[in-house]
């Protein structure tokens, strides 16, 4: 069914109304084709949904391949079960762009899997004459590792759909956003008292006194609660530009009936800032910081020299601030900076040198482990682990080829122009401004680490960016109808019922086909 025809239908329902009275009964029924249905498979999927995204990141990140099974299988059934009722073209082509990326997952897969694979070095043929038995070659190992690894594109676009079906609706959006909050605190403060108290159980992992919440990495921890807290930002800006633009002191935010949840998030954006150093992560606190400071800067657009003085001078408490609570501990791993930040340039360096031996398909999607120590030279020295690229783009270079590195960019790239495009469209709009700043965070972050490869942020991290994009789409300015007002048509004629936000007047609702 085109748009047009439930406006036409009530039209000629509405004869003799008044045009004001039209206007709104038809404003009604088209924006009652783009409301989510809220029947009880779509109740079920949104659920599914939220216990996925605030339970992830519990058993370790969910790195192991068990876990990333069971979310596939959960948010797989939430897409199922969503209504796709309220999707707009603009979200359906993004959502066909995801598919498409998808299925160039699958073809170098499977391209990977027939290939004879990088060649092993001579120390495999020599290790089995000394050994006297027969040593699997490393190419019969990346042969077996594209298929399975198909699991985490497939999760990540899953979380990606759902998250932009659920953004047309600003209940569950506001929800799911709000939710992430509170387990980023939530989780937090458990690390907190485990770091604090030494408690082992509540500490998975142990990196040099570092907060690490459930992760096993301190960057990534810093990553998500960075997130939670520009997600705090992101909410509470929005009225924080509307009282400067009205001269109105910023306190009267807190007046109304959203004062509450302005005044929660308020705390929970001052208990996030506290934990946020304490992960000692350089790269996560500053960005964090950065992000978040320029928002408020373009969102508030300060002009007046003394509006600026304070805002320079907010700035050294705030970072003054972050350094009296990060202890020694932020010192001593800022003195390391030198050494290894040459460590992972070496490794950038012998990755992508690799990846022009093999340009069209990589070295084999999931392989990096067992690909990487043959290209491996003495520059990088036996300083780390290199399980993991450090760099989630040059990686993907690396075991996927440089034609699924390209889509994969453009995809990437056409979501942020969308975010971006929502942002400066829907300037008021908390949810849109959240996901930029939650993408900068996760993009710019996995550049020179993997917070994206780690599925329990990769979870959160694509819900908050898919809700974004989906509102992305919806209109430049929402309709704002006041409950319980009754639209009367002239005298002698029938009242039109009440038009409520989402709907459409009675009997003017045109059932999609």
């Amino acid at each position: 069914m085109t748009p047009e025809a439930p406006a036409q239908r009530v039209t000629n329902a509405l004869p003799d109304a008044g045009a004001q009275a039209k206007e709104a009964a038809v404003q009604g029924a088209m924006l009652t084709l783009r409301m989510p249905q809220r029947g009880l498979l779509p109740r079920l999927g949104f659920w599914l949904f939220l216990v996925t995204v605030v339970l992830s990141p519990i058993p370790d990140g969910s790195v192991g391949p068990i876990w990333i099974q069971v979310w596939t299988i959960t948010v797989g059934l939430a897409v199922l079960s969503l209504s796709y009722r309220g999707l707009s073209w603009g979200a359906a082509s993004v959502l066909w762009g995801l598919v498409a990326v998808l299925c160039l997952y699958l073809v170098v897969s499977w391209l990977q899997s027939i290939s004879p694979g990088p060649s092993p070095l001579t120390l495999w043929s020599d290790a089995s004459k000394v050994l006297g038995t027969d040593l699997s070659p490393l190419s019969s190992s990346v042969r077996n590792t594209p298929y399975p690894f198909l699991g985490r594109p497939l999760l990540a676009a899953l979380v990606l759909t759902a998250g932009i079906v659920l953004g047309t609706d600003r209940a569950r959006a506001s929800l799911v956003l709000r939710t992430i909050v509170g387990a980023a605190c939530v989780y937090g403060a458990i690390g907190f008292v485990g770091l604090v108290l030494s408690v082992r159980e509540l500490r998975p992992f142990d990196q040099a006194g570092a907060l690490t919440t459930f992760f096993l990495n301190k960057n990534t921890s810093a990553t998500y609660l960075g997130s939670a807290l520009l997600l705090v930002i992101g909410l509470l800006l929005p009225p924080v530009a509307a009282a400067v633009r009205e001269r109105r002191p910023i306190i009267t935010m807190f007046r109304g009936p959203d004062r509450r949840r302005r005044t929660a998030a308020v705390m929970a954006g001052v208990f996030l800032l506290i934990l946020l150093p304490l992960t000692l992560s350089r790269a996560g606190v500053m960005l964090t910081v950065f992000l978040g400071l320029g928002a408020l800067v373009l969102k508030v657009r300060l002009r007046k020299r003394g509006a600026l003085w304070e805002f320079a001078l907010s700035l050294l408490v705030v970072f003054s601030f972050l350094l009296a609570l990060s202890g020694e501990s932020w010192h001593e791993r800022n003195a390391r900076l030198g050494f290894d930040t040459l460590g992972r340039l070496d490794a950038y360096q012998e990755m992508l040198g690799a990846s022009l031996d093999h340009p069209w398909l990589g070295l084999g999607l999931g392989s990096f482990s067992q690909s990487f120590p043959q290209y491996r030279t003495e520059d990088l020295g036996l300083y780390g682990t290199f399980n993991i690229g450090h760099s989630t783009p040059i990686e993907l270079i690396f075991e996927g080829g440089y034609p699924l590195a390209l889509g994969v960019f453009i995809f990437v790239a056409v979501c942020g122009a969308v975010l971006v495009r929502g942002a400066l469209r829907r300037p008021d709009d908390p949810y849109i401004l959240g996901a930029v700043l939650v993408g900068l965070l996760g993009l710019i972050h996995t550049s020179f680490d993997f917070p994206l490869q780690i599925p329990g942020y990769l979870i959160t991290y694509l819900a908050v960016v898919g809700i974004g994009i989906g509102r992305s789409f919806l209109p430049r300015d929402e309709r704002r109808v006041v409950k319980k007002k009754v639209l009367r048509r002239p005298t002698g004629s029938q009242p039109i019922q009440p038009l409520t936000d989402g709907g459409a007047a009675a009997g003017a609702t045109a059932t999609p086909r």
